[in-house]
């Protein structure tokens, strides 16, 4: 094996240097915890440049023949490449081997001759473009640097302003502190099994989960044929039941009578969205009903589903499948009241734990709070399923009229709500959780209105319903819920600023502990301070569309958030200054909407409870909503879009109607939304 010659060696040994001045920088920089990195480019770089003068490089065709000036600044641009570069081609030159530029000269061709002309403008061009770069880089070095001061002093100042306004921007004091196992509803070994979250430091089981998915859904049965004409057709009507005009809002009501008057009494199941819970069931005595609609133009499936279901997204338990142009059939599926009792009575004694357990006063899931992205999170998986089945339970008890027992089912299904607000302290919250929360109450709710709407409930119910439905107030939980989604965003940039910009000084720390926690230095910090500024301001126009002293909410000020959102509305007009607030802050508009509509519905079902006490009392119910004060209830639920009361009328037929004007703020009568979020006042049905 032949010996490799000392010509062969250059590179690696130009190499091994650079990459060894980077280790002893590296090293020394731990050590001392300053970032020699600054030192180390422009000092080698200026040795290089004067180097270069002394030997002479620019009269050697090397491919880095350049003046000390243009040596320079191109070593210090580009350090990593240019540097051992330079070394390899002084190793050349000291040894000899480098090839002078007049070493071309001779009798040159015209190729040649023409290169030669060209070569020393090149070269003068390509200096100065290296020194064009390095004035570039040393300005925005520069800029950096005043930029990271300035948005430091931006950042302290708002923090300032914010602690005047007694906005708490330190993460450190939202967390909750620990409480005894003994006083703490996740101490409860299967409350945390069930309901925490997994993680890598929390393994917990899906199994309830599996096990509470009901194994008993009926095959679909067809309980309408419509057929869509139009207005000016002629119709025969000798064997139609039903007659509907597609633009009428209160075909919808028609069309629940008629199908509960041919299926019997029934409710939506809360568990599956495509289940009829009956009373009864006998399907042979189904005879399907035949439905008009009359509509102008063409009507797809799509349509007619949202049409009888009474939603704009037309989610239900009705199908409809198109036979024919303009013919369709209406199929449900059906599952009877006794059948899901007598399969969910098995999971009582995990209900009993359930119920148990929440009798404690404290909710904290135990883990680690310091670090927003490690804040251990409930299951909502499992939330939801278990409240779905105590809802279902609910309504299956109100069908078969057995209100106690389903009054037993409503309590729990409340007690795990208040479960997700962390009692006693609120927090903290996220917003999913928050979101859960509203999700779980809309749940509650829509059950008791159920009861309502089965005459089901009796006084003793009523005066325990009432109760716990004075005791839901979200709104302070939802702004919570935002203010700490915002402070925990922040608490993730400033720890993530601090793994990447600062070095972590360990307490007596071994050298090689130093070593491994040492980070270079980094020059953007403005852009994270800017940033964090922006994120506070965007956030805080959605936090300020609650008003819990109030007990109100602004759409309009939602309208003006979600503006400021897709607008970049903001003080500072560079868009990197808001890049990280663009992807950290969400639009909280729909979250905002559907926190108002459960909200309302809590407070409408709150004076429903007062209105069927004073009927009992009276047997009418009253001609305004302030005779039921102070007998019936304390004190009556203002409509939480725009602080005003809520509508009330008695009707004729000796009924009520009780609405809240809307998200768009606008007492638009008899027009109901259909959907929460559509346009219509929110009528208690």
């Amino acid at each position: 094996m032949p010996f490799l010659r000392p010509s062969d060696m250059k590179i690696p040994l130009a190499i091994l240097i650079t990459l060894g001045l980077l280790a002893a920088c590296y090293v020394i920089s731990a050590l001392l915890w300053l970032d020699f990195f600054w030192i180390l480019i422009p000092v080698t770089s200026l040795w290089a440049a004067l180097d270069s003068k002394r030997i002479e490089l620019h009269r050697y065709k090397l491919g880095i023949s350049c003046r000390p000036v243009a040596m320079f600044c191109g070593c210090y641009l580009l350090w990593i490449v240019v540097f051992p570069w330079y070394l390899w081609a002084r190793l050349k030159i000291k040894e000899g081997t480098a090839p002078l530029k007049t070493e071309l000269l001779g009798n040159p061709g015209p190729i040649r001759r023409f290169f030669r002309r060209i070569s020393p403008g090149a070269e003068r061009v390509g200096e100065w473009s290296l020194i064009f770069l390095f004035s570039l880089q040393v300005a925005f070095l520069l800029f950096c640097i005043e930029e990271s001061w300035r948005g430091k002093h931006v950042w302290e100042h708002y923090q300032q302003e914010a602690a005047a306004k007694g906005e708490i921007l330190d993460w450190n004091a939202l967390i909750p502190p620990p409480v005894l196992d003994s006083q703490n509803v996740f101490g409860v070994p299967m409350m945390s099994v069930w309901f925490v979250k997994q993680s890598s430091n929390n393994v917990v089981t899906e199994d309830l989960r599996k096990r509470l998915i009901y194994p008993g859904k009926a095959p679909q049965v067809l309980i309408a044929e419509v057929s869509v004409k139009s207005p000016d057709a002629l119709l025969q009507t000798d064997t139609t039941n039903l007659i509907l005009q597609l633009e009428d809002s209160g075909s919808h009501q028609k069309t629940s009578e008629l199908f509960e008057d041919t299926i019997g009494i029934s409710a939506f199941g809360a568990v599956g969205s495509d289940t009829l819970i009956v009373r009864l069931l006998n399907t042979n005595q189904i005879k399907p009903l035949h439905i008009i609609v009359e509509a102008r133009g063409k009507v797809n499936a799509r349509d007619l589903n949202e049409f009888l279901s009474g939603n704009s997204s037309g989610n239900g338990p009705l199908h409809v499948q198109m036979v024919g142009t303009n013919s369709f059939r209406v199929l449900t599926s059906f599952c009877p009241a006794a059948d899901y009792l007598n399969w969910s009575d098995q999971f009582q004694s995990d209900f009993d734990v359930m119920r148990d357990a929440l009798k404690r006063p404290y909710a904290r899931m135990n883990g680690d709070y310091r670090y927003p992205p490690t804040v251990p999170l409930p299951n909502f998986v499992n939330v939801r399923i278990v409240s779905q089945t105590l809802a279902q339970r609910a309504q299956c008890y109100l069908l078969l009229g057995q209100p106690d027992k389903a009054l037993a089912a409503l309590t729990l299904l409340d007690e795990l709500r208040r479960m997700l607000e962390n009692p006693p302290t609120g927090k903290p919250m996220t917003m999913v959780s928050a979101m859960i929360n509203i999700a779980v109450t809309g749940l509650y709710v829509d059950v008791i209105a159920d009861g309502f709407r089965l005459h089901a409930w009796r006084e003793p119910q009523l005066i325990v319903l009432q109760r716990q439905l004075e005791h839901i107030d979200l709104g302070p939980y939802v702004k919570e819920a935002f203010h700490e989604e915002e402070v925990g965003m922040l608490q993730t940039f400033q720890v993530a600023m601090a793994n990447a910009v600062e070095n972590k000084r360990v307490p007596n720390a071994n050298v090689w502990q130093r070593i491994k926690n040492w980070r270079p230095a980094f020059g953007m910090w403005g852009f994270y301070y800017f940033n964090m500024v922006n994120i506070v301001r965007m956030d805080q126009m959605g936090i300020d569309t609650i008003d819990t002293a109030q007990n109100t909410i602004s759409p309009e000020k939602a309208a003006a958030s979600r503006r400021a959102i897709h607008t970049f509305d903001h003080a500072h007009p560079w868009q990197i200054y808001r890049l990280l607030a663009l992807i950290a802050v969400p639009d909280f508009t729909r979250a905002l909407q559907t926190f108002a509509y459960n909200q309302t519905r809590a407070n409408q079902a709150q004076i429903v409870c007062a209105l069927e006490h004073y009927r009992l009392a009276h047997g009418v119910y009253p001609e305004k909503l302030t005779e039921l004060q102070p007998q019936f209830i304390d004190k009556l639920p203002h409509d939480l879009i725009g602080g005003q009361p809520l509508k009330y009328q008695r009707q004729a037929n000796g009924q009520f109607w009780l609405y809240s004007v809307g998200w768009n703020e606008v007492d638009e009568g008899e027009d109901v939304s259909l959907f929460p979020y559509a346009r219509g006042v929110w009528n208690w049905q």
